[in-house]
């Protein structure tokens, strides 16, 4: 056993355990748990959801004098509960859903809190409290809207397909009601984007007058509704439009001196601001990272198509199906290149610590959460297992160069609206020079595409038109640096917002030192 303990293996199965162990208890004192970053993480929502349900179930059994209210909605509830429960991935895959998710267990839950805090159902009540921890935070419900905005703009979605279950021209069994649509108008207030707030209360006061509003306690009041759509068209310069609501606004609440008040000083402002023009809703200029992730690049010929056999001896054996992509950068699309077995417990391993993902910071020389990067990540040794070991001797198969002193395979899930904005891959060496000086930078990417995804994920290359849609089985590898070991700006890529599905991806960062006899010789540009 002593002698064991000893060696290599134990050694490192001994620092994976202190990796996961740190992982984890990084997750805890952080607090907050980036709910929507992570489709995976969303589908132990759905759990909890399930659990508050049958707890309200119980706690309705208990209060014969609000009986009718408390079961009417459990059966709502209970219904859409089911329907996620029985495809549960395939559920918050879908962002509305998701959202809704988000949104409900954020804000409904508390209500049913207040609603419950009375003498009878303590139980229940207990069981709440106890469960908060897990629910999402403000800033997870902050998360999810900025989700769906990225989803609506990147894809230059009508927020009336939206709010309906039309997503990219495809209709889902999936649609956001009037506490779901306020939520998003008041986010994009908060942000002053006053002209999708205006839209997306709009969507929630027509909801309001629809046969299938919510009732107490998740309801919410008409009037204060139309105050907020009458203040967002205000900020618009819309002064006659916001006159129109208020004067709606007051005919539902006619105590309101507030809502009188400020009647009156929008007829003020129609009288003395005629030449004040009303503002454009937002319009936001599209380019080629846009266009790349709606598919609209033009289509390129293939310049090369073969089954790769000479990278290694193996090779010879089982030659790779290999697509050149591009020569500037050099660009390859290895297919069928990991098996669905291998996926699957690739997911097995990481979906236990994944963690939301980071970026590293230049200025303060440390890893940070960022709104430009929305996934949950994981790292597995080369030497884990066989599989990891197996697919680390892949990749040096596939690109020919030796992954001493790379960087540890990285395992990701993207959530709601899930994506990287544009980075490079490459470190700036002048300034992170702790990060290079021992391997070098990182010469190439490799990465692997675990999962098809529905609609939107792909991998976007602006400045060479290059777009890559997520295929289960492929793998794209290409070069970050030059010959002379500069990086190449034409690298420049993102990670698209995802719109339906559960994107997974394996990457590998291969550094430069080990390869000063490996790297292929091609022409310089």
């Amino acid at each position: 056993m002593a002698k064991e303990m000893h060696s290599p293996a134990w050694t490192i199965r001994f620092l994976y355990a202190l990796l996961v162990l740190g992982m984890a208890s990084g997750q805890e004192a952080d607090g907050e748990q980036s709910h929507s970053t992570s489709v995976a993480g969303m589908v132990q929502l759905l759990q909890l959801e399930e659990e508050l349900i049958e707890n309200l179930s119980n706690y309705a059994n208990e209060l014969e004098g609000k009986l009718n209210i408390v079961r009417s909605f459990v059966e709502e509830m209970r219904a859409e509960s089911n329907k996620a429960m029985s495809h549960t991935e395939n559920y918050v895959s879908n962002p509305l859903n998701a959202f809704s998710l988000i949104r409900r267990m954020h804000e409904d839950w508390t209500h049913w809190q207040l609603y419950m805090e009375q003498p009878v159902g303590k139980q229940q009540m207990d069981y709440i409290n106890l469960k908060r921890e897990q629910l999402p935070s403000s800033t997870d419900l902050e998360e999810a809207a900025a989700a769906i905005h990225r989803i609506q703009a990147t894809y230059d979605l009508k927020i009336s397909d939206m709010a309906a279950g039309l997503l990219n021209g495809k209709q889902y069994n999936a649609s956001l009601n009037e506490l779901d649509t306020y939520a998003l108008g008041k986010y994009y207030f908060d942000q002053q984007s006053f002209g999708d707030a205006s839209q997306w209360i709009y969507h929630a006061s027509n909801r309001l007058n629809g046969p299938h509003k919510l009732s107490l306690p998740l309801g919410l009041d008409p009037a204060e509704v139309q105050h907020v759509y009458a203040e967002a068209l205000i900020k618009m310069n819309r002064y006659a439009d916001a006159l129109k609501v208020l004067q709606i606004a007051t005919t539902i609440d006619k105590n309101n001196l507030r809502l009188l008040q400020r009647k009156m000083e929008v007829e003020t402002l129609i009288r003395t601001s005629s030449n004040i023009s009303p503002k454009p809703y937002n319009n936001k200029p599209v380019g080629n990272y846009e266009r790349g992730c709606r598919g609209q690049f033009p289509t390129k010929s293939k310049l090369q198509c073969v089954y790769n056999s000479t990278n290694s001896p193996f090779l010879r054996l089982a030659p790779l199906k290999t697509e050149l992509l591009a020569l500037d950068p050099y660009m390859v699309l290895y297919h069928d290149v990991i098996t669905p077995s291998e996926i699957r417990e690739l997911q097995y391993l990481a979906v236990p610590t994944l963690k939301r993902a980071t970026v590293f910071n230049q200025k303060i020389g440390r890893n940070t959460v960022v709104k430009t990067r929305t996934s949950k990540v994981t790292w597995l040794t080369d030497s884990l297992n066989p599989l990891t070991a197996r697919l680390n001797r892949r990749i040096s198969d596939m690109t020919g160069f030796d992954l001493y002193g790379s960087e540890m395979l990285q395992v990701m899930n993207y959530g709601l609206g899930g994506h990287y904005d544009l980075h490079f891959d490459y470190f700036n060496a002048t300034i992170a020079k702790d990060l290079t000086k021992l391997n070098g930078d990182r010469i190439a990417t490799v990465l692997f595409y675990l999962t098809d995804v529905e609609q939107g994920g792909a991998t976007v290359f602006p400045n060479i038109k290059q777009a890559i849609f997520p295929k289960k089985g492929a793998a794209v590898m290409w070069y970050n640096l030059r010959h002379n070991n500069d990086g190449d700006p034409q690298t420049l890529h993102a990670a698209c917002p995802v719109i339906v599905g559960s994107k997974w991806v394996c990457n590998k960062w291969i550094r430069e030192h080990q390869q000063l006899f490996r790297r292929p010789c091609l022409t310089s540009p």
